[in-house]
C-alpha cells in the first residue's frame, strides 16, 4: 500500500520523529488509530496517510503485529523512506516493512520470534506455570 502524493506532501511537514512514534504505536504497540491521534493531535486521515505511506494496510489484523521488532530497525526503515512512498510510483508497491527487512536485515525475524518466544515464558512464569 503506498499514500497519494498530494497527502505526503501533508505529511511531510510532520517531523521524522512523529512518523516514527506513529508508526511504532501502530505497528509495534498496537494502538488504535483514535488513541494515536489524541497521544499526537494529528486527525485519524493523517495518521491513515503516514501509516500508508510506509506501506501498511490500515486494519485490525496488522495493528500490534510486530511487537518485539527493535526500535532501531523501525527507525531505518523510516528515515529510508521519509516522508513515505507515493502510489504515483507502481515500482515501489512491494514496499512495507516485511519487504524491507527481509532484503536488508534478512534474520530480523528470528529475533523477533525469540522475542515473542522469551516473553511467553516470562508470563508463563509470572502465573506460575513454569
Amino acid at each position: 500500500m503506498s499514500a497519494p502524493i498530494a497527502k505526503l506532501r501533508e505529511a511531510a511537514k510532520l517531523p521524522p520523529k512523529d512518523h516514527l512514534a506513529i508508526f511504532d504505536h501502530y505497528v509495534a504497540l498496537g494502538r488504535d488509530l483514535e488513541y494515536i491521534a489524541i497521544k499526537f493531535g494529528y486527525d485519524i486521515p493523517m495518521i491513515i496517510t503516514i501509516l500508508e505511506g510506509y506501506g501498511e494496510t490500515v486494519c485490525p489484523e496488522s495493528c500490534g503485529r510486530l511487537k518485539h521488532l527493535s526500535q532501531i530497525l523501525m527507525k531505518e526503515y523510516i528515515e529510508r523512506f521519509y516522508p513515505g512512498i507515493a502510489s504515483e510510483n507502481p515500482q515501489n508497491d512491494w514496499i512495507n516493512i516485511e519487504a524491507y527487512l527481509d532484503i536488508y536485515h534478512p534474520r530480523w525475524r528470528d529475533e523477533v520470534q525469540k522475542q515473542t518466544v522469551n516473553e511467553r515464558k516470562r508470563l508463563s512464569r509470572n502465573k506460575g506455570l513454569y
